[in-house]
């Protein structure tokens, strides 16, 4: 029993130390360079050479996988947290409540303080659904997550029909608010964040408010949500609690990578083919990576589980569970370091270097996380923000 508990707790810890590293192969793009760049490769950038094979290595490997594992990951932690407060014998709603509350006030100030591109908000907002479902039939679960994103897809689709079909110059002025800004807005988004803290704000909580409120309600609320039930699911079936068979898992990942990257991969040709024209590949043309990138992220934990159940394969391991156990800090910790490169309150390189140069910064970054997290754990137990955010679920307010 004790041998499947540790085993259970390393694939979590494991799986959630490379969603935060690999979260910011992608997040790197709304550090370095204009927001818009985030979706559309043929913003600010040239998209030739190096620059357009360091995009295809982020579409395939990273875009929407590791945020996909941290949703299903926060899922999972729902059903772990609510069953230890049961075991306890703990106000189960009154505990989830603060400790949402809690994540809530990071996420804010992270976003609107920091940097606007902040994942927290999301998961405080739709952390109610796990929370209701906690207790459901872990196939009922899968099925309500998957309601929640085939309605998000269908949104998408609605979206683009919508759109098709307008007239050229109506769809250029669309296009130049919501997908390929023109220059001069560009430049003002460039020369904002090289400036200092208070110059980049009114840009920054300008970006916060729509991603908090337009991104989240048109994709958000079935992206999250939907993930975040996919992720209890599988903890109630097994899967993330490192119950399946080395046989199961491996068999999952064999059929997880194919499909997978076979959809993901049509994604990115019909984009290309289309030129990443709006609304095509805004809507209708991202839906490929949309469903594709969930089962490479099950390909992912999949593999891990495989290695943890079936090989002596430990290479690395330790050093991801480090990073694992503080996953709140490291992600803080992403903004911080990679702000004081790129903003004007650091470095100022926002908007300053070629597209594939950033893969370096994300390797410093790492090299950076791995040492501080091994480092830290030799000393504590929790990560720092990790600490906090327990005192303030735990502490009596009354």
């Amino acid at each position: 029993m004790s041998t499947q508990v540790k085993e259970r707790i390393a694939l979590l810890d494991i799986v959630r130390g490379l969603a935060v590293l690999g979260i910011l192969i992608m997040n790197i793009r709304l550090f370095s360079e204009p927001s818009a760049a985030y979706l559309n490769p043929m913003v600010y950038s040239a998209h030739e050479e190096a620059n357009k094979l360091w995009w295809a290595i982020q579409y395939f490997l990273a875009d929407q996988k590791f945020m996909a594992i941290f949703s299903m990951l926060f899922g999972a932690s729902t059903a772990i947290i609510c069953d230890g407060l049961v075991r306890k014998g703990m106000p189960v709603e009154l505990t989830f409540a603060k400790r949402i509350f809690g994540l809530l006030l990071m996420g804010l100030a992270h976003a609107y303080l920091l940097w606007s591109g902040d994942i927290l908000v999301f998961y405080a907002l739709g952390a109610i659904a796990p929370f209701l479902f906690r207790n459901v039939r872990w196939w009922i679960t899968a099925l309500a997550g998957l309601t929640l994103l085939a309605a998000g897809s269908l949104w998408s689709l609605m979206g683009y029909h919508s759109f098709d079909g307008l007239p050229p110059d109506v769809l250029e002025q669309l296009s130049a608010h919501m997908w390929l800004p023109p220059a001069d807005h560009l430049q003002h988004e460039v020369e904002a964040f090289q400036g200092g803290w208070l110059a980049q704000q009114p840009v920054r909580a300008e970006h916060s408010w729509y991603f908090h409120t337009d991104v989240f309600l048109n994709w958000g609320v079935w992206r999250v949500t939907g993930t975040m039930l996919i992720g209890l699911a599988l903890y109630r079936a097994g899967f993330l609690r490192g119950a399946l068979s080395a046989k199961q898992y491996g068999l999952i990942a064999a059929t997880a990578f194919p499909i997978g990257f076979a959809l993901v991969a049509m994604g990115y040709m019909n984009n290309e083919a289309a030129g990443w024209a709006f609304p095509y590949s805004m809507f209708a043309g991202s839906q490929w990576n949309y469903w594709g990138s969930l089962f490479v992220a099950m390909g992912y934990m999949a593999t891990i589980a495989v290695l943890l159940t079936a090989t002596q394969f430990r290479f690395g391991f330790t050093a991801l569970t480090n990073v694992g156990k503080a996953a709140l800090s490291n992600y803080l910790f992403q903004t911080v370091m990679c702000t004081s490169i790129f903003f004007g309150h650091g470095l100022g390189l926002f908007g300053q270097l070629e597209r594939w140069q950033t893969a370096f910064v994300v390797l410093a970054v790492w090299a950076t996380q791995l040492a501080l997290s091994a480092l830290w754990f030799r000393y504590k137990s929790q990560g720092p923000l990790e600490a906090l955010w327990h005192r303030f679920t735990y502490a009596r307010w009354l």
